[in-house]
């Protein structure tokens, strides 16, 4: 859900007249009427787009889940389509969580979101007020290739292609974390700590990638209540394609923004989970830049309760 707040455009337009015309004496009965307009709005219009304006800006929230879900690529245990999506880094996502563990689901249908994932890496960030800070990099980075396209994905016969994929998920199993309870450094994307990932791809060429993050390894053994109801800041970074001849600057210093909203917060819902036109819409010139950009989400939200305790 893309968050940016409603304001009233009243007070705008006669914030913007004050501030270009002040001074002017040929503008006071326009700016005289502007203020008397804004005067004579009932307040219950007032409170009507304060209401919007709140509402809007509310920020995600995770679902509860009864059972562990399984991390193994596979969305059987999402409700799909997921709830959420950036423009910036085209990829679907949700959270969920029990009173043990946090579950994180994303989804790239679009071929140049999955070819940048596997061969430049993903990380995820998250952090509690500026506290917490935790981190995981998964898939690692891959070492420069010679081209951008060649023989990645949809331009590969299938068989091949689901070769491709399968030795991509066998080779990929580990991933670096950071500021974890016990663990720091590489380890086991399915390491016995409950901190695991996994990537996979279903029969219409989706990839999944999920996630869990055990509570105690993030605010530690002794986590509380209050802990699970603080806000959330997930930051999510794709890293740019380098390949030789190519630095992969990853800041848009082609002039290609890499980010899909101004802010960095909020997704917008959708009604599709399937790979469409407006997903692939980008040119392939235009795919090939945006291999080189470094692209960005930024989203909070809140914990799901257990509202059988209530």
């Amino acid at each position: 859900m893309k968050k940016h707040p409603v304001q009233n455009n009243n007070f705008i337009l006669s914030r913007i007249t004050i501030e270009v015309f002040a001074g002017n004496d040929r503008f006071d009965l326009i700016m005289l009427y502007i203020l008397k307009m804004i005067r004579n709005i009932p307040p219950i219009v007032l409170m009507f787009f304060s209401t919007i304006s709140f509402a809007q800006d509310e920020i995600a929230k995770s679902s509860w889940v009864t059972s562990p879900v399984k991390i193994d690529g596979k969305p059987q245990e999402w409700k799909l389509p997921l709830r959420y999506y950036d423009a910036g880094t085209k990829l679907f996502f949700a959270f969920a969580n029990d009173d043990k563990n946090l579950y994180l689901c994303f989804q790239a249908p679009d071929e140049m979101s999955q070819v940048k994932i596997m061969r430049a890496g993903m990380e995820v960030y998250l952090s509690v007020k500026g506290k917490h800070k935790v981190s995981v990099s998964f898939p690692l980075a891959q070492q420069s290739v010679p081209t951008p396209l060649q023989n990645d994905n949809n331009s590969q016969p299938g068989q091949e292609l689901k070769n491709r994929r399968t030795s991509f998920i066998l080779q990929n199993t580990l991933m670096e974390v950071k500021g974890f309870e016990t663990k720091n450094g590489f380890i086991p994307i399915n390491d016995s700590s409950g901190i695991n990932a996994a990537i996979n791809w279903d029969e219409n060429d989706k990839l999944t990638y999920e996630m869990s993050i055990p509570l105690k390894e993030w605010f530690g053994i002794n986590f509380t209540a209050p802990d699970m109801s603080k806000d959330i800041t997930l930051d999510i970074e794709i890293n740019a394609v380098k390949w030789r001849g190519h630095t992969g600057s990853g800041g848009g210093s082609n002039g290609f923004s890499g980010r899909g909203r101004s802010g960095g917060a909020g997704g917008m819902p959708h009604g599709r989970n399937t790979n469409t036109d407006e997903e692939n819409s980008a040119l392939p010139g235009e795919n090939k830049y945006l291999l080189f950009q470094k692209s960005k989400l930024k989203e909070k939200f809140i914990l799901a309760q257990d509202d059988s305790r209530k």
